[in-house]
């Protein structure tokens, strides 16, 4: 009888001002994946630019560890010495025709 109904108010950002610069509010919607993308693409640039410089930091490790076993194959490939880690290198250099024919289209140079 008095016409009162409930309802609700409220603000809707449309702009953001922040240090002099503004942006649309659009930006302010991040999803966690997007977030962890560009946390994982920073740690890539650290890891890349501190291996560059040739500072050992935690974010490299996984790349000197496996430049590491490379150059371990790489010394190991032509004499007897062997260890579990490396044979699988080695049987592939004895014939790389067996992988090939296990992997066929690996080559990557088609014909066109």
């Amino acid at each position: 009888k008095l016409g009162i109904r409930p309802f609700s108010y409220g603000m809707e950002v449309e702009q953001v001002f922040q240090d002099g610069s503004v942006f649309p509010a659009a930006v302010l919607d991040i999803s966690d994946d997007v977030l962890i993308q560009k946390f994982m693409c920073g740690i890539a640039n650290m890891a890349a630019f501190s291996r560059e410089l040739g500072i050992p930091t935690e974010a490299g490790l996984p790349h000197a560890f496996g430049n590491a076993f490379r150059n371990i194959a790489a010394l190991v490939a032509d004499i007897d010495f062997t260890f579990k880690e490396v044979e699988e290198v080695k049987k592939f250099l004895a014939d790389p025709t067996a992988y090939a024919a296990a992997n066929p289209g690996g080559g990557g140079g088609g014909a066109a």
